[in-house]
């Protein structure tokens, strides 16, 4: 059964649209669900990625270039992925680089901590071997 449109009572011209409803809901239906799919992406990662940025540099001035080089190059390489990614934006993976980054940036800090104790402990040894020593020669000369 074929539909014949009827005229506007105002204008008195025929709406063009009146037999083809479904497209503009199929649109209307597939508008939606695209804001949807939009609004359900989740934000960009900015603070861990600043979070990140600012673990390597602490690192970098605990000196973990020099005692813990492996893990600065692991933590920079995900944190510029993770920049990659958020140019992408594809925030979920940003997100977990960035929060990588953070993890291996912190463990770089971590051993280049522990390499200036040791160094600190060492240069203590060697001072009180010094002082031991002295003491020996002043002794042996007071003899």
């Amino acid at each position: 059964m074929h539909h014949t449109p009827t005229p506007c009572p105002v204008s008195g011209r025929t709406p063009l649209l009146t037999h083809h409803r479904w497209p503009l809901s199929a649109l209307a239906m597939g508008l939606a669900a695209l804001l949807v799919a939009c609004a359900s992406q989740p934000p960009p990662p900015n603070p861990q990625i600043a979070a990140a940025e600012a673990a390597l540099e602490s690192a970098a001035r605990a000196g973990a270039a020099a005692s813990a080089p492996a893990e600065m190059a692991l933590a920079r390489d995900k944190l510029a992925r993770a920049n990659a990614s958020m140019l992408e934006t594809e925030y979920e993976r940003a997100q977990m680089l960035a929060e990588a980054a953070l993890v291996d940036a912190r463990l770089a800090e971590a051993r280049a901590r522990q390499a200036q104790a040791q160094a600190g402990k060492a240069a203590a040894t060697v001072q009180d071997d010094n002082r031991v020593l002295r003491q020996e020669i002043e002794r042996g000369a007071a003899q």
